[in-house]
């Protein structure tokens, strides 16, 4: 069996118990367990300093499940140096609301550009996007 550190979205209006849960059944879904959790605390919730660390000083963890693949969009961009870093070291990345997994061996790209394309949409200032839509 598995071992999954649970990361949840601090930044939602979704109650924590309800987010474990489904965390959890993702974890399982993946052959694993739930055997550590944690949260950026959320003034440090844009750089994501402290995953990695947490990942990496616990003892036989196989990856982490987010509750949403948007936690990697709460910067400026998608954190793809922290999603490289994870999968570089041999964790498996998991996203419980949208049901996605990767691995270092396992790495669809199609599903990469499509999170790359949703970060570049949201992060979009909404003015720009109005100012395009007008002169077309």
């Amino acid at each position: 069996m598995k071992n999954f550190y649970s990361c949840v979205d601090t930044l939602i209006p979704s109650p924590l118990s309800e987010q474990h849960l489904i965390i959890k059944n993702k974890a399982q879904k993946e052959s694993g367990a739930i055997t550590a959790y944690a949260s950026e605390e959320y003034r440090a919730i844009a750089s994501q300093p402290w995953i990695f660390q947490k990942l990496s000083e616990t003892k036989d963890l196989d990856g982490v499940v987010f509750f949403t693949a948007n936690q990697f969009n709460h910067g400026n961009n998608f954190n793809l140096k922290l999603f490289n870093k994870i999968l570089n070291n041999n964790y498996e990345i998991h996203f419980a609301r949208e049901d996605l997994s990767f691995s270092k061996k396992n790495i669809n790209t199609k599903i990469i550009d499509y999170l790359f394309s949703y970060s570049l949409v949201i992060h979009k200032n909404e003015n720009e996007l109005f100012d395009m839509l007008e002169n077309e």
